[in-house]
């Protein structure tokens, strides 16, 4: 009886050591999207761009908040260059005045998600510059 135990024991694990043997990894490719976007985006060599800080709350991570921030602004037209800093939570962004604007990109992080407020631009809180442009 315990030759038959060890006799199933071995066929059992030289069956399975044999039947990965023949099994193929099927292939993975990876396709780099972001270069393709980047290259699509054209930029006017003529334009003058401004420089702007903001300040932008409701960011949790680094990874999942601030660098997708990051992601959807640097796809705006017009938009040169942009840095987001989770630690500081600060965004610096540099756009040209013809194809964006504050409330443009303002837009484009609030509609990144509900959770995230441009609360600031420039040093002056949001609601200082919408009294100002008010009167």
């Amino acid at each position: 009886m315990r030759t038959v135990k060890y006799t199933f024991l071995v066929v059992a694990i030289a069956m399975i050591s044999f039947s990965c043997k023949n099994e193929s990894q099927p292939e993975t490719k990876t396709i780099d999207v972001a270069s393709k976007t980047e290259a699509e985006k054209v930029l006017n060599p003529d334009a003058i761009y401004t420089d702007a800080t903001f300040e932008i709350e409701g960011m949790k991570c680094a990874m999942g908040c601030a660098k997708v921030i990051e992601k959807n602004i640097a796809k705006m037209d017009g938009v040169k260059e942009v840095k987001v800093d989770f630690e500081t939570k600060t965004a610096t962004v540099s756009f040209d005045e013809q194809l964006a604007s504050q409330q443009k990109i303002s837009a484009t992080v609030v509609n990144t998600s509900d959770t995230y407020s441009v609360t600031s631009w420039n040093g002056k809180t949001i609601t200082e510059k919408t009294e100002e442009s008010n009167e």
